[in-house]
C-alpha cells in the first residue's frame, strides 16, 4: 500500500504519461506546427531583410549613374538606368536630396554638395592617406616623378591621393578615375598579393564580365611573379607614353590594402636604373606600411 501511494504521489507530481498519441514522432503535431510557424517566421524576415538590402543597393546605386560622360540624369533615365517605375526614381532622389548628395535642376538632377564635403573628409582623416602621404611626397621630391595612392574598389583599382611634379598631367586615368584590374602597374600590384581564394574569385568575376581576361594560368603566373619580385612595371596600359613602377602596401596581418606607384614619361624614366627606381618605390611602400601598422587603424 506504501508503494503504491508513492506511486500515485509521483504522478500526480510529473502528471500523466504521454500517450503515443501525444507524443512527438515526426508527424505534424504542436510541436511541428509551432517549428513551421518560426520556420515560416523566419523565412519571411530573410525575404525582409533580402528586399530591403536589394532596396537600399539600388537607392545608393542612384549615385553610381553619374559620371564625366553623365553629369546630369533626368528622373526617366535614372527609373530605366536602375530598371525601377518612375515613382520609385522619384522617391530616391528625394531621399538622396534630402542629405545633399543630389541636387536637382530644373528637370536635370546632379550630384550634390555633400559629396565634395565627403571628399574633403576622406582627403583628411583616411588612415592610408595619412600614413602614405609623407613618403610619397618624399619620393616624388627625390625623383622627380608623380607618385600615386590606389585602393581596390570592386573590380577597378581608383586613385585616391597624389603628389605631382608635372603641373599639369595629361593623363588618362588619376585621381577619382577608376582603372580596370587587368591594366597598369597600380593594379597589378595591389592584385597580385591578394589572398588565393579572392584572387580566384576576382578572376572568374573579370572573365565573365569581359572575354578580353586572360586565362587564369596567365593571370595567375603573373601574379606570382609580381609577389617574387615585390613589385610591377608597366609602360603605356593606361597612360600613352607613360610608365609607372608600382609596389604594394599592407596592413595588419599583411593584408595588401593599396599600392603606390611613381609614373612619368618613358623618357624620363629610361634615365633610371631599373633596379633603382623599383627598390626607391618598394622602400616607400614599406615605410607606408609600418606608418599604418603604428598608426593602429590598419
Amino acid at each position: 500500500m506504501a508503494q503504491k501511494g508513492r506511486r500515485k504521489a509521483l504522478q500526480e507530481e510529473v502528471g500523466p504519461a504521454a500517450s503515443p498519441a501525444d507524443q512527438d514522432d515526426g508527424d505534424d503535431g504542436p510541436r511541428s506546427t509551432a517549428s513551421a510557424d518560426a520556420l515560416d517566421g523566419t523565412a519571411a524576415q530573410s525575404s525582409s531583410r533580402a528586399a530591403s538590402e536589394s532596396s537600399l543597393s539600388r537607392l545608393l546605386g542612384t549615385l553610381g549613374l553619374f559620371s564625366t560622360d553623365s553629369p546630369s540624369l533626368t528622373v526617366e533615365e535614372i527609373a530605366t538606368r536602375l530598371g525601377v517605375p518612375k515613382s520609385t526614381a522619384y522617391r530616391y532622389i528625394q531621399e538622396l536630396s534630402k542629405v545633399g548628395l543630389l541636387v536637382r535642376l530644373d528637370r536635370s538632377i546632379t550630384l550634390g554638395p555633400r559629396i565634395i564635403e565627403l571628399d574633403r573628409c576622406i582627403r583628411e582623416s583616411d588612415p592610408v592617406i595619412r600614413a602614405a602621404a609623407p613618403p610619397m611626397r618624399e619620393l616624388a621630391e627625390q625623383t622627380g616623378l608623380d607618385v600615386f595612392l590606389s585602393k581596390l574598389y570592386g573590380h577597378s583599382i581608383i586613385t585616391v591621393h597624389t603628389e605631382f611634379n608635372d603641373p599639369l598631367p595629361h593623363l588618362r586615368y588619376g585621381r577619382g578615375r577608376p582603372v580596370p584590374v587587368p591594366r597598369g602597374a597600380s593594379a597589378k600590384a595591389l592584385v597580385a598579393f591578394l589572398p588565393a581564394a579572392r584572387l580566384r574569385r576576382l578572376h572568374q568575376e573579370l572573365a565573365s564580365e569581359s572575354p578580353d581576361t586572360p586565362p587564369w594560368e596567365a593571370f595567375y603566373e603573373e601574379a606570382q611573379r609580381i609577389r617574387r619580385e615585390g613589385f610591377c612595371r608597366t609602360s603605356g596600359e593606361l597612360n600613352a607614353g607613360k610608365t609607372g613602377v608600382s609596389a604594394p602596401i599592407f596592413g595588419r596581418g599583411r593584408l595588401v590594402v593599396a599600392s603606390v606607384t611613381a609614373l612619368g614619361s618613358d623618357a624620363r624614366l629610361a634615365l633610371f636604373d631599373a633596379e633603382a627606381i623599383a627598390e626607391l618605390v618598394r622602400r616607400t611602400a614599406h615605410m607606408i606600411s609600418v606608418r599604418l601598422s603604428a598608426d593602429g587603424h590598419l
